[in-house]
C-alpha cells in the first residue's frame, strides 16, 4: 500500500475520481496502489511531495467495532491515525525539549494478575502513585510521548491505537462523555503495550487493563462494601472519573458483584442508556497541537513537510460539538 490509497482512504473517493485528478487510468491506479507498477505522476496535485509516496510503518489496530459501523470509516480512521504519527514523530525529532517516547511493549498476556500488574508499570511511566485517581490522565499520557488526536464521525468505534514508526498513537472519539474518554484511553494503552494482535479476549484484557489503571485493585477493595447499591457506584464516579458502568463491571470482574446482582443493576442502569449522571467534558489532547504550533502551525508545517494540509487539520481539530 502506498499514498494513493491512503488518500483515497481519507477522503472515501473511488479509484476512478483518483484517477481523474491524477489524469490516469483507472488500471493503472489499480497498479500503482498494488505496487505492480511504479508512480510517475504528480504527487502534489493530492497535497503530498514525492518522498511522501511511501508510507510510514504501523502495526495493525485492535478494535471491536459494532457490526453497523461502515468499513471505510474505519479505513478512513486507521489512515489518520498514521499520518498523526508520522507527522508527530518527525516534529518531535526537530522541536527542542518534546517528550521522550516512554512507553514500551510487553509480552501479549489475558492473565488478570499479570494484566493488574502492568497497570502499575504503566503508572509509574506516568509519574503516578500506585494508588489514587489519575487526575490528568490526557496530560501524564502525552508527557510519556503518545501522540493523541482526535477520530470522529465512526459511528461504534470510541478509540484505536497503533505504532507508526515508534510512536505510540491513540485517535478517540472527541464526541463522547468525559469518563468514557478517559476509560478509552486507558483502554488503547493496554492494547499499544501488551497486544501485538487481535485475539477473541483482547477487548476484554483491554478493558480490564482500564479499570485496574483507574481504579487499582488495592483502592477498589478498600472502597467497596457489601451488596453495593447503584447509589454507591454513582457517588464512586465522581471520585474516580470512572463510568457507572465501567465501575459495576469492574465490580463485576472483581468478584464483588455476582451475575444476579450485575444484571440487575444494568436494569436500573437502562434509563442511562446515553447519558449518566455526573457528566464532565473531555479534557481533549493538546501536545500534537502545541508541537505544530511552535513550528509555525498546521499550513507552515504541512508545507514543510509536504503533507496534506487538510488532512493535517483533520487530526488537530478537536473543535467539535460534542455530546449533542
Amino acid at each position: 500500500m502506498n499514498r494513493l490509497r491512503a488518500y483515497r482512504e481519507i477522503e472515501g473517493i473511488k479509484q476512478e475520481e483518483l484517477a481523474d485528478i491524477l489524469d490516469l487510468s483507472v488500471p493503472m491506479i489499480s497498479a500503482i496502489e498494488s505496487g505492480r507498477r511504479p508512480f510517475n505522476g504528480d504527487l502534489e496535485r493530492l497535497g503530498y511531495r514525492k518522498e511522501r509516496l511511501t508510507l510510514p510503518d504501523m502495526s495493525e489496530p485492535i478494535h471491536r467495532a459494532r457490526a453497523s459501523t461502515a468499513v471505510a470509516a474505519k479505513k478512513r480512521a486507521k489512515e489518520l491515525l498514521r499520518l498523526a504519527g508520522e507527522v508527530f514523530g518527525e516534529l518531535r525529532n526537530v522541536t527542542p525539549k518534546a517528550p521522550e517516547v516512554l512507553m514500551r511493549t510487553y509480552p501479549q498476556t489475558s492473565n488478570p494478575d499479570e494484566i493488574e500488574s502492568l497497570t502499575s508499570d504503566l503508572r509509574a511511566i506516568l509519574r503516578q502513585e500506585e494508588s489514587g485517581p489519575i487526575r490528568n490522565l490526557t496530560t501524564l499520557v502525552e508527557r510519556a510521548g503518545v501522540c493523541i488526536v482526535p477520530i470522529p464521525d465512526v459511528p461504534g468505534l470510541d478509540g484505536l491505537s497503533s505504532w507508526v514508526n515508534g510512536i505510540p498513537v491513540i485517535g478517540v472519539n472527541p464526541w463522547v462523555p468525559g469518563d468514557r474518554f478517559r476509560f478509552t484511553i486507558c483502554h488503547e494503552c493496554g492494547h499499544l503495550i501488551f497486544h501485538e494482535r487481535h485475539y477473541d479476549s483482547a477487548e476484554s484484557d483491554a478493558n480490564r487493563f482500564a479499570g485496574s489503571l483507574l481504579f487499582p485493585r488495592d483502592d477498589f477493595d478498600a472502597a467497596m462494601v457489601d451488596k453495593p447499591r447503584l447509589q454507591h457506584f454513582i457517588e464512586m464516579k465522581s471520585a474516580w472519573g470512572m463510568s457507572v458502568a465501567a465501575l459495576i463491571y469492574r465490580a463485576h470482574e472483581l468478584g464483588y458483584v455476582d451475575d444476579a446482582r450485575y444484571r440487575a443493576l444494568q436494569i436500573q442502569m437502562a434509563k442511562w442508556r446515553k447519558r449518566e449522571p455526573g457528566e464532565f467534558q473531555p479534557a481533549e489532547g493538546t501536545l500534537f497541537r502545541r508541537l505544530v504550533k511552535v513550528n509555525g502551525g498546521t499550513s507552515a508545517v504541512a508545507d514543510k513537510l509536504g503533507v496534506n494540509v487538510d488532512h493535517l487539520g483533520a487530526v488537530l481539530n478537536w473543535n467539535r460539538l460534542r455530546l449533542a
